[in-house]
């Protein structure tokens, strides 16, 4: 998270944060096996993660990573970042995901060369921005399984990076977009163009689903295995229309279920057009109305530092869409949310501090 440090903070007027959803608690308690050795999940990691190598990720990212990526635990996988930054983020992913994981870095900072070890870890200097960059990138990297980008954060840089890596990512595979801060700014230079583009990727085939969570973009390629797929809580919820989706979120008997919307009439959803309209429908997931503690932390490189969300009525009562070709499900949390990042470790490469 904020490789660039370069957002604007909203300072809120007092409201109440909301409490992490029962979901979010039931994955960060859960410990899966590798072999017979018992692995934290990725929020476990990161709250225990008290010292060394610095990293900076939102709650909810954490929890949307353990739903996608826990498939891959204990297995052989490839898997990259870009923005590696001070790098406690490649000793989470090697930690949780195990020995077999394989980790490409990709930074701009010549200081993030240190965490290469050979045969498990590779940094490669480069752009994201860059279409070249990528190009050269993947003559010597070999296609990967996921690929998470906490890089610049700037739209063109997000939209070059999905772009140029979708096409090397194994099937059922993923690529993850964080720190996506406010609809006025994304919706038009990110996930218009973005919409454009895994729509074109669905008339190929290669589209298997978009999971929209609040900052937060997650694309997997079609072809995985069954066991690859999400499962969701609570009881299923049917809608066919729009406004029947916010009816069924605003009653308070559906909290902790989730909605889904059909519509044969429609056609498939994983069109440019379709995918555009529900980036669109759900914008304010990604409203950056946050504040830091201490305040202005976030511009330091502090060790001890704070984002925390007052929510959108969006992201107070919806955890995150998922759009397949013939349905749409909108997940209600079974409690409040509440959505922040917490910086971690005590060793900073710094960037424009």
């Amino acid at each position: 998270m904020f490789a660039a440090l370069s957002l604007a903070v909203a300072v809120p007027q007092a409201k109440l944060l909301r409490a992490p959803s029962s979901h979010a608690h039931a994955v960060a308690a859960t410990a899966q096996t590798n072999g017979s050795q018992a692995v934290p999940s990725f929020e476990a990691w990161y709250t225990q993660h008290v010292s060394g190598r610095g990293i900076w990720k939102w709650n909810n990212a954490l929890v949307a990573y353990q739903r996608h990526f826990s498939w891959y635990i204990g297995k052989p996988v490839k898997f990259a970042e870009v923005g590696v930054q001070s790098g406690g983020s490649i000793q989470m992913w090697q930690t949780v995901l195990g020995q077999k994981c394989q980790f490409y870095g990709i930074d701009i900072n010549p200081q993030t060369e240190r965490f290469a070890e050979k045969d498990r870890t590779f940094i490669s200097l480069g752009d994201q921005g860059d279409a070249n960059m990528w190009k050269q990138f993947y003559t010597t990297t070999p296609q990967l399984d996921v690929l998470v980008d906490d890089g610049g954060h700037e739209s063109h840089q997000m939209l070059t990076t999905l772009q140029e890596t979708f096409p090397h990512i194994s099937p059922g595979g993923f690529v993850s977009i964080e720190d996506i801060h406010g609809p006025e700014k994304y919706i038009p230079e990110f996930f218009t163009p973005a919409a454009t583009y895994l729509g074109q990727e669905s008339t190929q085939g290669t589209l298997a689903s978009v999971h929209v969570y609040p900052f937060v973009l997650i694309v997997q390629r079609a072809g995985g295995p069954e066991s690859h797929s999400l499962m969701f809580s609570g009881k299923e919820v049917q809608v066919s229309e729009f406004h029947q989706i916010w009816d069924a979120i605003d009653s308070s008997q559906n909290w902790g279920n989730h909605i889904v919307l059909r519509n044969p009439g429609w056609g498939p959803f994983l069109t440019a057009e379709g995918i555009k309209n529900f980036f669109v429908h759900f914008q304010d997931l990604h409203r950056g109305n946050w504040y830091d503690t201490p305040t202005g932390c976030e511009r330091t490189a502090a060790a001890l530092c704070t984002n925390k969300v007052v929510n959108s009525k969006e992201q107070a009562q919806v955890t995150g869409i998922h759009i397949y070709d013939d349905r749409l499900v909108v997940e209600v949390p079974g409690v409040p949310v509440a959505i922040e990042a917490v910086r971690r470790g005590t060793e900073w490469i710094g960037y424009g501090f």
